[in-house]
């Protein structure tokens, strides 16, 4: 009976023993770590809710991206959303693309042949071009800006891009040097791209000899005599010329005449 009483005793002292020193610390350095345990709880939901922030702007620039049809659309989103990996370089280089195909058909973007005001006017053509071109450079300039191999691709397309506007424009040297500057920069990594430059400056000089045929006004015409001219026949006269030919050619009885079915 002593000895479990006296255990009792013992247990009672260790218990309030350890309770003192629990309050102790709790009153010298317990708030310290519980501070400690805050700012740690605060800043993991700080770092949570920028990595939401994040990606809600990477859907919503992308998002954008799909939806815009025009280059006014593209051209906002691309000063929008300039932070986001490749978002302004994809959506400088479709703009670019689509005023250059409008260039190339003759037709307002968005709008196709018949359509009211669709055709260009050869203003309007030139200033797609030099859009287009702005464009492109633009994607060039911010895809240069990328460390490593990030901005290359994007560097490329819009090399290409200021190529084709020079081509479509008929600045042959212009083409060129952007054209070297593909060949330059994709190797080793992109040797399809530079093979690619290759071949088309090996068809620039070819592209500078294209002419466009005279029209029937622009051909010369050629004085005979003092009141007559002679003007080159029209396609129509030179079949009409040799249709005479032939059939005064034919035996006598066999002229006009056309072979009987078998």
């Amino acid at each position: 009976m002593d000895d479990r009483l006296k255990q009792v005793q013992t247990s009672d002292l260790t218990d309030s023993r350890l309770n003192h020193e629990f309050v102790a610390w709790l009153k010298t350095s317990g708030m310290n770590y519980l501070l400690m345990l805050l700012l740690v709880a605060c800043a993991f939901l700080a770092w949570d809710w920028w990595n939401r922030k994040q990606d809600e702007a990477i859907d919503t620039a992308w998002n954008e991206l799909a939806s815009a049809t025009s280059p006014a659309a593209l051209r906002g989103v691309a000063e929008t959303h300039a932070e986001v990996d490749g978002v302004a370089e994809l959506s400088l280089l479709t703009a670019g693309d689509i005023l250059l195909q409008s260039a190339k058909t003759g037709l307002r973007p968005g709008l196709a042949a018949g359509d009211e005001g669709a055709e260009l006017t050869p203003e309007d053509r030139t200033r797609n071009l030099e859009e287009a071109d702005e464009f492109f450079a633009r994607a060039v300039e911010l895809a240069s800006d990328r460390s490593g191999f990030a901005g290359k691709p994007m560097m490329i397309a819009g090399l290409f891009g200021r190529a084709a506007v020079a081509e479509s424009d008929g600045r042959i040297d212009d083409a060129r040097t952007h054209l070297e500057e593909v060949a330059r920069i994709s190797a080793p990594e992109y040797s399809p791209m530079a093979e690619q430059a290759t071949a088309r400056l090996d068809n620039l000089d070819g592209i500078g000899l294209h002419a466009d045929l005279p029209s029937q006004s622009d051909l010369p015409v050629i004085a005979v005599g003092e009141e007559e001219a002679f003007t080159l026949p029209a396609a129509d006269d030179l079949l009409e010329m040799f249709e005479e030919e032939a059939s005064d050619e034919l035996p006598d009885g066999e002229a006009g005449e056309t072979p009987a079915a078998p």
